[in-house]
Protein backbone atom coordinates (compact mmCIF):
# COMPACT_ATOMS: atom_id res chain seq x y z
CA UNK A 1 0.00 0.00 0.00
CA UNK A 2 1.26 2.99 -1.00
CA UNK A 3 1.68 6.43 1.27
CA UNK A 4 -0.86 8.20 -0.05
CA UNK A 5 -3.26 5.64 -0.38
CA UNK A 6 -2.55 4.98 3.68
CA UNK A 7 -3.21 9.03 4.20
CA UNK A 8 -5.95 8.90 2.36
CA UNK A 9 -7.84 5.84 4.12
CA UNK A 10 -6.88 7.48 7.17
CA UNK A 11 -8.64 10.78 6.53
CA UNK A 12 -11.22 9.15 5.52
CA UNK A 13 -11.68 7.34 8.67
CA UNK A 14 -11.31 10.41 10.37
CA UNK A 15 -13.92 12.49 8.79
CA UNK A 16 -16.28 9.94 9.08
CA UNK A 17 -15.46 9.86 12.88
CA UNK A 18 -15.95 13.37 13.13
CA UNK A 19 -19.23 13.44 11.28
CA UNK A 20 -20.87 10.66 13.80
CA UNK A 21 -19.53 12.64 16.69
CA UNK A 22 -21.40 15.87 15.46
CA UNK A 23 -24.39 14.06 14.24
CA UNK A 24 -24.69 12.36 17.85
CA UNK A 25 -23.88 15.68 19.51
CA UNK A 26 -26.26 17.53 17.22
CA UNK A 27 -28.66 20.33 18.76
CA UNK A 28 -31.73 19.44 16.45
CA UNK A 29 -33.03 16.73 14.52
CA UNK A 30 -35.88 16.10 12.00
CA UNK A 31 -38.83 13.59 12.84
CA UNK A 32 -39.30 12.86 9.60
CA UNK A 33 -35.87 11.62 8.39
CA UNK A 34 -33.96 11.87 11.78
CA UNK A 35 -31.43 13.79 10.29
CA UNK A 36 -29.50 15.88 12.92
CA UNK A 37 -28.00 19.48 12.81
CA UNK A 38 -26.79 22.46 14.76
CA UNK A 39 -28.96 24.99 13.77
CA UNK A 40 -32.52 25.42 14.14
CA UNK A 41 -34.34 25.46 10.54
CA UNK A 42 -37.63 26.11 9.97
CA UNK A 43 -37.89 23.12 8.02
CA UNK A 44 -35.20 20.32 7.18
CA UNK A 45 -32.28 21.09 4.90
CA UNK A 46 -32.38 17.42 3.95
CA UNK A 47 -36.18 16.24 3.14
CA UNK A 48 -37.91 19.40 3.82
CA UNK A 49 -40.56 18.58 6.98
CA UNK A 50 -41.40 21.17 9.03
CA UNK A 51 -40.90 18.40 12.12
CA UNK A 52 -37.37 20.20 13.43
CA UNK A 53 -37.59 19.36 16.84
CA UNK A 54 -34.80 19.95 19.68
CA UNK A 55 -32.88 17.18 20.72
CA UNK A 56 -33.02 16.20 24.10
CA UNK A 57 -30.13 16.30 26.65
CA UNK A 58 -29.54 14.65 30.08
CA UNK A 59 -27.72 17.43 31.84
Amino acid sequence: MGLFEKLGRQVEQFKQTAKKTAEENASYRCQACNERFDADYDRCPECGAEQVTPTETAE
